[in-house]
């Protein structure tokens, strides 16, 4: 499985579409790293890593959506609680046992993952562009002027 950065996926929201690619990025890390046979330390670190990143762009999308007043914020925040609980249950099970993590669940949990992007975020964080404005091009600041 390859989790390659699309077009497709642009929010126009650069940072947000920066931390989209990250977290991409981090599980294909982790991906490669399973395929290769690599130490339980190196593969609990890379889906700590995981983890700890889609928590952290979780808390930041919730905060635009918050700031913006999007009606939908509360859905959005329950939709990542749901995510968070599996990527807590796949770090769990890893510990517990960790010939549990195998390309196959991971790659599903990554399947996850680039659905709630393209299908729960992108929906919101296109909201929050006005659409009389251009979408900003990769590197441009996300500043408050950009939602509502």
């Amino acid at each position: 499985m390859e989790l390659a950065w699309q077009p497709e996926y642009a929010s126009g929201l650069a940072t947000i579409d920066q931390e989209h690619q990250n977290i991409l990025r981090l599980f294909q890390e982790l991906l490669e790293a399973i395929a290769r046979g690599d130490s339980y330390m190196t593969l609990a670190s890379l889906l700590s890593n995981c983890v700890a990143e889609t928590e952290q762009h979780f808390q930041h999308e919730e905060q635009l959506a918050v700031t913006a007043g999007h009606p939908q914020c509360h859905c959005h925040r329950v939709a990542h609680q749901s995510l968070l609980r599996h990527l807590y249950r796949l770090l769990a099970q890893m510990e517990a046992n960790p010939a549990s993590l195998s390309v196959a669940t991971v790659a599903t949990t990554a399947q996850l993952v680039l659905h709630h992007i393209c299908e729960v975020d992108l929906p919101m964080l296109r909201l929050l562009t006005p659409p009389e404005a251009p979408r900003q091009p990769q590197g441009a600041a996300l500043m408050a002027e950009n939602c509502f």
